[in-house]
């Protein structure tokens, strides 16, 4: 008889990190399995590996049978490689991780207990640095001026009067891909993570942008504490300039695919006012970006075909504004 499916899968993309795998998931293990004997429920731990070259198939092999490894022959970036692992889980609820984040004691006891209502699509976790333990990321704020969406301002809810374990949740513009949780239903629903914006950066805002437009809620959950190093890979993979590139392309990518037709034509009139301004200040990765996003015009007509009849809330709805109690933070 078939077995019933795990009620939690833990899903790790990496790419060339056995040394973070090493350092970094035994914490994960640890706590997975912490919270299985004390909930009475089953988990799953699933690696995908995204084609690393650097003797991480060879450990994985090597390690405990708790883990489920999927690998891929080639590096396609972490929008491809977080896909291939959630849609490998068998559980309806997603906690994916980077690979260079800790997971304390306690940290998994609140998860499903967030999902009590059938509109949250996902919820975002407090990141502490590591290893200071300082607040690094708490829920995303999100206001759109000169048309462009600024999300990168988190809030965080104030300890003063209560445990951290009694803090409220609240709402937040977009989940933190390198450690949030969501269901699996709306994941694939969705389509994951689109590989358009490979190798990295915005799949994670352009996903929970996506969510709220179709009406669900993103919701940011402080009881749930990890510990992230932080651009480990990406500042290891990737030189100063090519990352500017990709954010700036991957930024102009997010709106042109997801922005009604109002906010859209403001958002056109600065991306191009932009150009000469950039110019003017001697920073041309605007520029490459700009080009790089032209190049996938197609695809994003081909997206927003698709996309709008979901659209449920328009953009004007989904700005963030601290909630009450909430500390600013950055």
């Amino acid at each position: 008889m078939p077995t019933e499916p795990p009620a939690l899968a833990l899903v790790i993309p990496t790419w060339n990190g056995l040394e973070l795998l090493r350092q970094f998931l035994p914490s994960v293990i640890a706590e997975a399995q912490c919270w299985s004997a004390q909930s009475g429920q089953s988990h799953e731990i699933i690696i995908s590996d995204d084609g690393s070259n650097d003797g991480t198939a060879v450990w994985l092999a090597e390690q405990t049978s708790a883990l489920r490894v999927v690998a891929s022959p080639h590096n396609r970036g972490f929008a491809a490689a977080a896909n291939a692992g959630v849609f490998a889980a068998r559980a309806p609820i997603i906690v994916l991780l980077n690979n260079d984040v800790v997971l304390p004691a306690g940290a998994l006891d609140p998860v499903l207990a967030s999902f009590a209502d059938d509109d949250i699509f996902g919820i975002t976790f407090r990141g502490l640095s590591h290893p200071a333990a300082q607040f690094e990321t708490g829920g995303k704020l999100g206001i759109f001026r000169r048309g462009f969406w600024s999300c990168w301002r988190n809030y965080d809810m104030s300890a003063a009067s209560a445990p951290v374990v009694e803090l409220p949740d609240g709402p937040s513009f977009m989940l933190t891909g390198g450690f949030c949780a969501f269901r699996r239903a709306g994941f694939e629903q969705l389509g994951g993570f689109d590989p358009i914006f490979a190798p990295y950066y915005w799949e994670d805002v352009d996903l929970s942008y996506r969510a709220r437009k179709r009406g669900w809620r993103v919701l940011y959950e402080p009881r749930i504490q990890v510990h992230h190093m932080g651009q480990a890979t990406t500042r290891r993979h990737r030189t100063p300039w090519q990352r500017a590139v990709v954010i700036e392309r991957n930024r102009l990518l997010f709106h042109w695919r997801n922005l009604d037709s109002g906010p859209l034509a403001w958002h056109l009139l600065w991306a191009h006012l932009l150009l000469p301004q950039m110019a003017l200040r001697g920073d041309f990765a605007y520029h490459a970006g700009y080009a790089q996003a032209l190049r996938r015009l197609p695809e994003v007509f081909r997206f927003r075909r698709r996309e709008i009849p979901h659209w449920r809330r328009p953009d004007r709805d989904l700005a963030v504004l601290p909630p009450p109690g909430a500390i600013s933070g950055e």
